[in-house]
């Protein structure tokens, strides 16, 4: 698999949640992949399948009535089993705005996604943006 091939797995999956294609992502996720999700809110932990991970998204959507996005800004490295992206995310949530710096590693296995894990700039932010 060569690195352009890396990107487009990573991006098939961000495309397809963008768009709430649930089947499309799932088809991006490997069925033992992990999820690591920093933190000590309610949804900090290890996401292990793509249905737990989908449904992870779904939930995170569901919180934020729709406006939750991770834009992509720079490749920071990549090769042909891994990559790592940092970007932007933002969402609104009970009238709390969400607008942080974030980094996610993404590992491919099969070429599809095996492994994500999530980095913030400010964690006690995140985990208070998504405090109950």
């Amino acid at each position: 698999m060569s690195e352009r091939s890396t990107l487009r797995v990573a991006e098939r999956l961000r495309e397809a949640l963008k768009n709430d294609d649930l089947l499309a992502a799932r088809a991006a996720i490997d069925d033992a992949s992990l999820l690591r999700m920093p933190g000590k809110s309610g949804l900090a932990g290890h996401y292990q399948g793509r249905d737990a991970i989908v449904g992870l998204y779904e939930r995170m959507t569901r919180l934020t009535e729709g406006t939750l996005q991770f834009t992509p800004s720079r490749v920071i490295a990549e090769n042909d089993q891994a990559m790592v992206v940092y970007g932007r995310e933002k969402a609104i949530r009970e009238g709390r705005e969400l607008d942080t710096d974030a980094i996610h590693i993404v590992l491919l296995r099969d070429r599809r996604v095996g492994e994500l894990w999530v980095l913030h700039e400010n964690q006690a932010r995140v985990d208070e943006f998504w405090a109950a």
